[in-house]
């Protein structure tokens, strides 16, 4: 099996169209996206973080469903690991509402490259569990952090070798804070959710974590289209009753502060 941290193979895996091919169509079943979002929009009215007037970096932005959460008096800027996704977020009619935009491709070993730096929010949804050295992305984000800034983190809640093809590495939620206060963060909140997507969920889309040709595509499609259905409140309404009943997380949301 090839080394899954080399940032050459994570590169060969996002290009050949994986963000300009039927791209908007692919995002309207992207179930675990919408929620990510409503996930950060009920945490934000939480702790009274506001979408105007932010300066926000997203590591691994994809198609720039959280960016554009924001207002248009915030500065947007990200960077991904393909040219692909850069060039595809810039032709994007709704960054035509911002000002101050500036999206990069990662540097050639994949560490991340910044355009600024003291922004008042960093994000990392879904990024870190590819990144070659996820101890060094974790305090690259520190230093272009404004001090008292935030980062937003979302990352999977998996068993070791769940998802061999693409992950280079599986978190816990305790280890997950003990790295984040290694590298200059303060966690505010570590919250464990997306229940809704466990067990049954994990074992039918087998083929799609493995890789398998055609077969896998075909069952990521179909898990998508059947679990965009139901409403993102109800995804929400069922964490506590399937919580009570023990079924665990598989995503992990942190908010923390830099230190």
């Amino acid at each position: 099996m090839r080394n899954v941290s080399v940032p050459e193979y994570q590169r060969e895996i996002y290009s050949h169209g994986f963000y300009t091919r039927l791209r908007r169509v692919r995002w309207l079943f992207r179930y675990d996206c919408r929620y990510r979002l409503f996930l950060m929009e009920e945490l934000f009215r939480k702790y009274r973080v506001p979408f105007e007037r932010m300066k926000v970096y997203e590591l691994g932005f994809g198609t720039g469903y959280l960016l554009f959460r924001f207002d248009n008096t915030s500065t947007l800027h990200g960077c991904e690991l393909v040219e692909e996704a850069v060039n595809a977020i810039k032709r994007d009619p709704r960054l035509r509402r911002y000002e101050k935009t500036n999206f990069v491709c990662a540097n050639p070993d994949g560490s991340p490259r910044f355009p600024s730096s003291d922004y008042d929010l960093v994000i990392a949804s879904h990024v870190l569990e590819h990144m070659p050295d996820d101890n060094l992305t974790l305090k690259l984000l520190s230093a272009h952090t404004r001090s008292g800034g935030l980062g937003l983190f979302f990352l999977p809640l998996e068993p070791p070798g769940h998802c061999p093809a693409t992950h280079a590495r599986t978190y816990t939620a305790a280890g997950f804070t003990t790295l984040l206060e290694s590298t200059g963060w303060e966690v505010i909140e570590s919250c464990g959710n997306f229940r809704y997507s466990s067990h049954w969920v994990q074992v039918v889309n087998l083929p799609y974590r493995r890789q398998v040709p055609v077969v896998g595509p075909l069952v990521e499609t179909l898990e998508n289209i059947c679990l965009s259905l139901p409403p993102t409140s109800f995804v929400r309404l069922m964490e506590k009753p399937l919580a009570y009943l023990h079924v665990k997380p598989r995503q992990l949301m942190v908010l923390a502060r830099r230190s």
